[in-house]
């Protein structure tokens, strides 16, 4: 692959290579295809200081340049910079240079960089990973020249390939933002180690930053108690004055003392007398006062860089919005400051001992506590020269929990009942997520469904209820839905901000495939690791801990694929349907499309509100195929003792019917269609016992007076079912189940009531226990009510 850039100036000559970049140049240009974007990708490769360039090269073909025209930004024709690609920069320095050095804020980046002076050609060399970060990318370096120092920052644009950066990240960040305005701001923590005394604060942990806002108005509640309370006790004042001004009961030592200088003629001798007076200068005032001091002045600083780095960039990442949420923060504080009774505080110069008031009393142990968990969150920006974002991978991650959060409230009707709140430890000298949740949204519907959206829960060998055997696991995302017959659904999601490509060679090089409306997957391993989701996790019954069980009904990965227009079906469908195993292709959209097959998963799985009987939807999930796999030679049921009441179908003989009259009929027999597709499947080979209605001489319903083990079930042709086995022959074609039905039970209390018109009529799904305490079939409960077409 030929140099990608080479430009010269009059001082230095940079090239910059990379090993094959076509292929990316090919994926995103398949990306745009896939949107109806027709466009031509491009890149801009910027100067912070205007330079002279002689001459300028883009992959071998040479550009016109003015060179008597100073430049800080120059056009490119085509992009050539993209995400997880590795490149090489070299500066070939003409002057005699003494030392040049890049001067990045990330140390991890200046290491990479070298210098190097032999044979008097001076070159600076390195080599950088773009990774997942997107967005400007800036370079800044020094070099000296016969002692004097020069600077210099050569910035791009790195684009993504998955996605468009301009309306697929902005999505994203809108999102992110309307919950979580500080979260996807990263503070260059590897600089801050150097800098900083506040080592290990830097670290946000994720989803935690959106509850500074929750933290600073509890702390203005308080201060706006103590303002119109403020704490005061009585002190002790000492003052010196003449004997006509003392005041008061003096002691006797101090009239005696009068009487002896006064005698000796000094009339002008001051004495000390002491008095106690109220004051609010006690250590718990000067507490408030470094608070609210230290607050403001540390938000007005990163107010400043904020603003500041957005007035660097073309295109600023940070929004107005949450600038203005920052300065509105800020104001309160300025006002607090002002308050007369601060005035005759000193300054906080630490506490020598506990205090009461800081603990118990109204307004001050508010505001103790929220600064015990406020200070480090303000720590984290001490020290900070400039903010940049997250990794993009970070972002897509946050994004999917806050979509499928979306989904549940927009698409299912859920409404939010309680959002928790990261709980936090002091470990060493950092603090961690007590229990490793980064968010949890809790939801309710009118229908009494509850769901629990948690971030990156963490199960191990001690958790409890669900937990690992042998290595910790932490999914991205955990939906745990609860029905209101107490049953729980989980399903886990991973959020992978990756794509399978169409060839992948040894060194790592990619090839993404040529067809740009090809279908779009998630890389192999991020399905091996849905598998080991599901597999891992393993519920432990509270009750008799050797009862295990599997609580997981699927395991997705989230990736950044692209629904083409025309594009009905979702890849992963089968695998879904039969496996509970697959992938769902997640990006922001106006019309809703790049999530549509998610929506729709969920609402086939949760359903939407009044659509149907709650209390009886979680049955219809057990049935479903990725549910009823069981272990090889093993059976899986739900209900060991589920019934099916049926009827005899008319035209029968006399012979087939009195069997089930005296209870030695060993075959029925029922058309495949009147059970529900694929699930009535399951549902019936469940089946362990029929109870058969019959007609009584006389009775105008039917009666249930036995019930049948079923041995087996199987699917055959009308036409291979023979007359002993049916009570009448046929040559139809058309599939039904055959039961082979064993022991006959009698029962001690008929079931009275049985419809008579409809063969249907008389279907329903129950227990055997419900057999034996109801007498009459309209008070049999109904199981598997989504299963029997009616």
């Amino acid at each position: 692959m030929p140099d990608l850039i080479r430009l010269e100036t009059k001082d230095w000559e940079l090239t910059v290579w990379c090993s094959d970049i076509i292929r990316r140049q090919r994926a995103l240009n398949n990306t745009l295809a896939r949107r109806g974007m027709d466009v031509i990708p491009t890149s801009t490769l910027k100067l912070e200081q205007s330079v002279q360039v002689k001459s300028l090269s883009v992959i071998d073909n040479d550009l016109n340049i003015n060179d008597d025209e100073s430049l800080n930004s120059i056009p490119l024709p085509q992009a050539l910079f993209f995400e997880n690609c590795q490149y090489q920069f070299e500066w070939v320095f003409k002057n005699k240079v003494d030392q040049a050095k890049l001067i990045h804020k990330l140390k991890a980046i200046n290491n990479s960089f070298r210098f190097s002076n032999r044979n008097n050609i001076h070159v600076l060399t390195g080599t950088i990973n773009t990774g997942n970060d997107l967005g400007c990318f800036g370079l800044p370096f020094c070099y000296e020249v016969n002692g004097q120092s020069y600077k210099q920052t050569v910035s791009f644009e790195v684009l993504p390939v998955k996605m468009d950066l301009h309306t697929d990240l902005e999505g994203m960040y809108r999102a992110i933002d309307s919950n979580y305005p500080l979260w996807r701001f990263s503070l260059a923590n590897k600089t801050q180690q150097n800098v900083s005394k506040g080592e290990g604060r830097g670290y946000f942990p994720l989803l935690w930053l959106a509850y500074f806002e929750e933290l600073r108005e509890k702390m203005m509640a308080g201060l706006k108690v103590i303002t119109n309370v403020p704490h005061s006790r009585l002190q002790t004042i000492s003052h010196k004055v003449k004997a006509d001004r003392l005041k008061g009961r003096l002691s006797h030592k101090i009239v005696e003392q009068i009487k002896q200088d006064h005698a000796q003629g000094l009339y002008q001798k001051r004495y000390q007398q002491n008095r106690k007076q109220l004051s609010v200068d006690t250590p718990e005032n000067r507490f408030i006062k470094m608070v609210v001091k230290t607050t403001k002045n540390r938000l007005d600083d990163f107010y400043s860089k904020l603003t500041l780095n957005n007035l660097k960039s073309d295109q600023p990442v940070i929004s107005d919005a949450f600038l203005e949420t920052l300065k509105a923060w800020s104001l309160p504080l300025k006002k607090i400051q002002s308050q007369s009774f601060l005035s005759d505080v000193d300054d906080f110069s630490g506490l020598t001992k506990e205090s009461l008031v800081l603990q118990q009393k109204t307004g001050y142990s508010t505001v103790y506590r929220v600064w015990q968990e406020l200070k480090f969150y303000l720590d984290a920006f001490a020290g900070q020269s400039s903010v940049s974002i997250k990794s993009v991978a970070e972002i897509y991650e946050v994004w999917c929990f806050l979509e499928l959060r979306r989904i549940l409230v927009d698409e299912l009707g859920f409404e939010e009942s309680a959002k928790r709140k990261a709980q936090l430890q002091l470990k060493d000298f950092e603090y961690d997520l007590k229990d490793g949740l980064g968010g949890a949204f809790e939801f309710v519907r009118d229908d009494s469904i509850e769901v629990r959206l948690a971030h990156e829960p963490v199960f191990k060998v001690n958790t409890k209820p669900i937990r690992t055997w042998q290595v910790p696991q932490k999914p991205d995302i955990l939906l745990e839905v609860t029905f209101p017959d107490g049953r729980q659904f989980i399903w886990l999601f991973d959020a992978k901000y990756r794509i399978k490509p169409d060839r992948e060679s040894d060194d790592g090089l990619v090839d993404y495939d040529e067809d740009a409306f090809a279908d779009q997957l998630v890389p192999e391993d991020a399905i091996n690791q849905m598998h080991r989701y599901r597999d891992a996790l393993i519920h432990i019954n509270k009750d008799n801990s050797a009862q295990k069980s599997r609580p997981v009904c699927g395991a997705f990965a989230l990736y950044p694929g692209c629904v083409a227009n025309g594009q009905t079906e979702n890849p992963y469908k089968e695998a879904i349907k039969e496996i509970g195993i697959g992938a769902f292709p997640l990006l922001p959209s106006a019309n809703g499309d790049g999530s549509k097959w998610l929506a729709e998963f969920l609402i086939n799985q949760i359903g939407k509100p009044m659509d149907y009987d709650a209390y009886q939807h979680s049955d219809t999930l057990y049935v479903q195929d990725s549910m009823r796999i069981p272990s090889y030679g093993m059976k899986q049921v739900l209900y060991p003792d589920l019934v099916l009441t049926l009827a005899l179908g008319p035209g029968r003989s006399k012979e087939y019917k009195q069997q089930y009259e005296d209870g030695t009929a060993r075959w029925y027999h029922i058309p495949k269609n009147v059970f529900e597709g694929q699930l009535g499947n399951h549902v019936v080979k469940e089946v362990a016992y029929l109870a058969i209605g019959t007609i009584s001489p006389g009775q105008s319903t039917r009666t249930i007076k036995r019930v049948w083990k079923v041995r087996s079930v199987d699917i055959k042709q009308r036409c291979d079912i023979t007359k002993e086995q049916a009570g009448k022959a046929s040559n139809s074609e058309k599939l039904y189940y055959l039961f082979e039905l064993g022991e006959c039970l009698t029962l001690s209390e008929e079931v009275q009531g049985m419809p008579t018109r409809q063969f249907r009529s008389a279907m329903k799904l129950t227990r055997l226990d419900a057999i034996y305490q109801n007498r009459h079939f309209s008070y049999l409960p109904n199981i598997y009510t989504e299963i029997i077409r009616t």
